[in-house]
C-alpha cells in the first residue's frame, strides 16, 4: 500500500485487514482478527459469518467498482472471492501464495481462471506456477527488508528487568485465539519440566494487545515468566532458544538467528483431514526452504510438554546440535531474495493499470 501511494498519493484502499493496514489508510470492512480461524472444523463453526463477509465484499465491489483487487493468502475465502471478482471484470492480483503446492493442487485450475499475476515469496513457488500456466513473479520475502529495530542486548534486558547472565527462552504460542488455547497446556508442561531441570531460567512470551487478557491467564502462576506485547523481534533476537507455533514467526526466528522448537496443534478431525490432503515432508517454513529437518517439528500428538522439554534441552546442552541448527538456518537469508518486494509489486500493478 505504501509503495503504491508513493507513486500516486490519490490511490485509496478498502477491504479486509488489520491495524497496520488501517494505519496505512485502509477503509476496513472487517478486521482480520475476526477472520483468523484455523482448521476445517473451526471454519465450519463460523461459516455463516464468512458468508456475510463474502457477500459484503462482493456488494461493495459492485458499488465502488475498484480498479484492481489484491488478494492476500487466505485461500478458503480468497479463491471463491477471486471467481466472483472475475465475474465483475475486476483485475485480480494475488500476493502471498496459498500453499497449493502442498495440498489441494487441483485448486491451481481455479487460480488460473482469475489471477492476472501472482507474487510469490519463496523461490520454489515460481517454477510451480509457471508449470501450471499462471503469470508469476518471485519478488522475495518481506522479512529480508523488515526493520527489526533491535536494541542492544544489555538494553533489552535492562528495559524488561531481565538478567543477562541467565538463560532466556522465548515463547511464541501463536497469534490466533484457537492456537493459543491448544498450545497452552503443552507449553505450560514444558515450562514446569524446564524449571525443574534448569533452575534460573527466564521465560518471556510474545503477546498481542489484540488478544484478550484471558488468553494469558494460564501463565499467570509462572513466577519466572513475563509477557511483552507487540514487540516480538528483540525478544526473539536476544533469546537463547524459542518455542514457536508453526507460521510466519518461525521464518522470522530463523532470520534473526535464534534456535527454535516448532509446535502446532489443531482440532483432531482437522488434523486427520489435513494428513489425507497434505503432500509435504515438513510444515515449518524454515524446513521447507532448507529442504531438510533443520529445526524440530512437534506436531499434534507430538506437541507434548515432555517432547518440547526434550527438544529444548538438546539446544541448551548440546553445542554441536545447536551450531548445526544455526548453520542450516543461516542458508535461509540468501534463499529469500533481495529487498524491494513492495516496489516490484507496485510497479507491476501500476504498469498494468496504466
Amino acid at each position: 500500500m505504501a509503495a503504491l501511494k508513493a507513486h500516486n498519493p490519490e490511490l485509496s484502499f478498502w477491504g479486509l485487514g488489520g491495524d497496520h493496514m488501517e494505519k496505512e489508510g485502509l477503509d476496513g470492512l472487517y478486521h482480520v482478527r475476526d477472520l483468523s480461524v484455523t482448521g476445517f472444523i473451526e471454519v465450519l463453526k463460523h461459516l455463516s459469518f464468512f458468508r456475510e463477509v463474502m457477500n459484503s465484499v462482493v456488494e461493495q465491489c459492485g458499488t465502488r467498482k475498484p480498479d484492481a483487487a489484491i488478494l492476500l493468502d487466505y485461500p478458503g475465502f480468497n479463491l471463491r472471492l477471486g471467481m466472483k471478482l472475475k465475474a465483475l471484470k475486476i483485475p485480480v492480483y494475488y500476493y502471498i501464495s496459498p500453499q497449493v503446492w502442498a495440498w489441494k493442487k487441483g485448486r491451481v485450475k481455479t487460480m488460473r481462471q482469475f489471477i492476472k499475476r501472482i507474487f510469490v515469496i519463496f523461490p520454489f513457488e515460481e517454477p510451480f506456477y509457471k508449470e501450471h500456466g499462471i503469470p508469476v513473479s518471485f519478488i522475495g520475502h518481506p522479512v529480508v527488508e523488515k526493520n527489526f529495530n533491535l536494541p542492544e542486548r544489555s538494553l533489552f534486558f535492562k528495559q524488561h528487568g531481565l538478567d543477562e547472565n541467565r538463560t532466556l527462552i522465548a515463547l511464541l504460542p501463536g497469534s490466533r485465539r484457537n492456537e493459543m488455547e491448544r498450545h497452552a497446556q503443552p507449553v505450560l508442561d514444558a515450562i514446569n519440566l524446564l524449571n525443574a531441570q534448569f533452575p534460573g531460567l527466564q521465560f518471556v512470551m510474545a503477546g498481542l494487545t489484540s488478544l484478550s487478557e484471558s488468553y494469558y491467564e494460564p501463565y499467570a502462576s509462572i513466577e519466572n515468566l513475563q509477557i511483552i506485547k507487540d514487540d516480538p523481534y528483540p525478544l526473539i533476537a536476544h533469546s537463547d532458544v524459542a518455542i514457536v507455533a508453526s507460521g510466519t514467526a518461525t521464518l522470522e526466528t530463523a532470520f534473526l538467528g535464534t534456535p527454535m522448537v516448532v509446535i502446532y496443534k489443531i482440532a483432531a478431525l482437522s488434523y486427520l483431514i489435513g494428513k489425507l490432503l497434505v503432500d509435504i515432508d515438513h510444515i515449518a517454513m524454515p524446513n521447507l526452504i532448507v529442504g531438510e529437518r533443520a529445526v524440530p517439528e512437534l506436531i499434534q500428538g507430538d506437541a507434548t510438554g515432555q517432547k518440547i522439554f526434550d527438544a529444548v534441552t538438546i539446544v541448551l546442552t548440546d553445542e554441536t546440535a545447536r551450531t548445526a541448527m544455526l548453520s542450516k538456518l543461516n542458508t535461509l537469508k540468501t534463499a529469500l531474495g533481495e529487498p524491494g518486494c513492495a516496489e516490484l509489486i507496485a510497479n507491476q500493478i501500476l504498469s498494468d493499470l496504466d
